[in-house]
């Protein structure tokens, strides 16, 4: 009986997708003072929905949105991200701008023995504040960020 509760527990380990880079970056932003995450209805259909369906090469996303507290430090964000992210992660971009106080972060890793990777973007502008992990396909998004028309044509529809 203990052989199979341990094989069965293998078994869902190594089964079940890891993303505790996401889970941890959420986490340290819910204690963040004066932020509180926003409720999005549907977003589980959706993901659902993005699983099946596979658009342009995603298969997989979250999504957190943060509201409050308009003057978060952008530093202390970088900080954060850099900490949480996880193993593998390395920055991508990292911008921010003094005069309107927006920032963006995007983290990439590549996933071992597959042809995927996942970006890991960390948004501000005004009051609202977006943690977004999306799994694709590394050829889809490489073809796609080397053809600007092809990327603002996706964007608009």
């Amino acid at each position: 009986m203990i052989k199979r509760l341990l094989c069965a527990a293998l078994f869902l380990a190594t089964a079940l997708p890891t993303y505790a880079g996401f889970g941890e970056v959420a986490r340290a932003i819910d204690r963040h003072h004066g932020m509180h995450r926003r409720w999005l209805p549907g977003l589980g259909i959706a993901r659902f929905l993005v699983w099946v369906v596979r658009p342009k090469g995603v298969h997989d996303f979250q999504l957190v949105t943060y509201e409050g507290r308009g003057d978060v430090d952008p530093q202390e964000m970088r900080a954060l991200m850099q900490s949480n992210a996880g193993e593998g992660y390395t920055p991508l971009v990292r911008v921010w701008s003094r005069k309107s106080g927006e920032w963006s972060f995007v983290y990439a890793r590549s996933q071992p023995n597959s042809a995927r990777m996942e970006l890991m973007i960390l948004t501000h502008d005004d009051d609202d504040t977006v943690l977004v992990r999306v799994d694709v396909d590394a050829a889809i998004i490489a073809r796609e960020l080397g053809d600007p028309r092809g990327v603002s044509r996706y964007a608009r529809q």
